[in-house]
This record gives structure tokens, sequence and C-alpha cells, in this order.
């Protein structure tokens, strides 16, 4: 089973990878199963503990991180076959588990609204239209501290990213604006 976060989309499962000596992914090690109507065919399995050198099959040299959608990390780490969690990382938040939810998940999800916020930044705005034709000055007031409040977070936000190494051009994509316009709105507070 490999590892999972509830933020990223379908489709991406992380999973330490075994790397040989060479620096390339062996194949699958085929085996002979038998499926639930009792049928034989042959099963595939890349789990990068079957890379032991027993039985014909190569040994693991390092493993790397990598995920359902083909993504694979640079870095490599080493193999301990008597010790699952030591070698992935997942129970010690280290290793390939670490590569994976830093390298990959951090940058699929670093400019994703989360999906609970979103639903509320919806709800929010047909909650506003429909104030807005009941009573109209209490839609005016509503929408002003909703202003307020989001251009105060709208700040926070932009500092934080330019503090965690964003550049202008993709604070811009995320504002909906230039990298020039962003920096023009944003740069004057200090960072």
């Amino acid at each position: 089973m490999g590892w999972h976060s509830d933020d990223l989309p379908a489709g991406h499962e992380g999973y330490a990878v075994a790397v040989l000596a060479d620096g390339t992914e062996p194949p699958p090690v085929r085996t002979p199963r038998t499926g639930a109507d009792g049928q034989a065919y042959t099963g595939e399995n890349s789990s990068w503990w079957q890379y032991d050198g027993q039985e014909g099959r190569p040994r693991a040299f390092a493993v790397k991180a990598g995920c359902a959608c083909g993504w694979r990390s640079a870095a490599m780490f080493p193999v301990f076959l008597e010790d699952q969690d030591n070698t992935e990382g997942f129970e010690t938040g280290d290793g390939p588990f670490a590569e994976w939810e830093t390298e990959h998940v951090g940058q699929l999800i670093s400019g994703r609204i989360p999906d609970d916020v979103a639903d509320t930044i919806e709800k929010l705005r047909v909650q506003l239209a429909a104030l807005a034709d009941a009573r109209p000055l209490a839609a005016v007031e509503a929408a002003a501290r909703v202003e307020k409040l989001g251009t105060a977070r709208l700040q926070q936000a932009v500092t934080s990213a330019v503090r965690g190494g964003a550049s202008w051009t993709v604070i811009g994509t995320a504002t909906g604006t230039t990298r020039q316009a962003a920096h023009q709105r944003f740069s004057k507070v200090p960072f």
C-alpha cells in the first residue's frame, strides 16, 4: 500500500521505488498467481523489497520516491531490506516519503485551494447574491467586510509566499494579474 494525501487529486499515490546499481528501475517481478475465479495468471509486483537478490531477482542498490502519476525523485536513499519502515521513511517522516511529500505533493498543492475553502467561498458567493436581492444594504455591509478581510488575508498570503521563495510571476498568476502588477501592488510591504 502506498502513501496518500487527502489534498491530492486522483491518480497520485506515493511509494518507494527500487533503484539498481546502474541507476535504472528494475522490471516488475512476475509471479504465477491464481485469481478468485480459480484461473491462473501471471502477476507483476514492483515493490522495492522484492529486489533482494534472491531467486534470480536483482538486488536494489537504493530507493527513490515515486508516484502513480509517473513522477520520480532525483534523490536516492539507502535500502534496509530487514527494515521496511526505515527504508520508506513513512513512520519517521524522512527518506523517500519526505521527498514525495515535499518535492511532489508540495508542488502539486501549493497553489491549489483546498476543497473545504473553495466550498466556503462558493457558499458565501451564493449567500451574498441572495442577500443583495432581499436586503441590499445588508449585502453592501457584508460584502465590504468580506472585501476588508480578503484584502488583509491576501497581503498576509503574498508576504508568506514571498518569504517562502515564490516568484512574482507565480504570485501574479495566483492573483490573476501579471508579474509586474503583482510586484507593484504588493512589494510596498516589507518582507
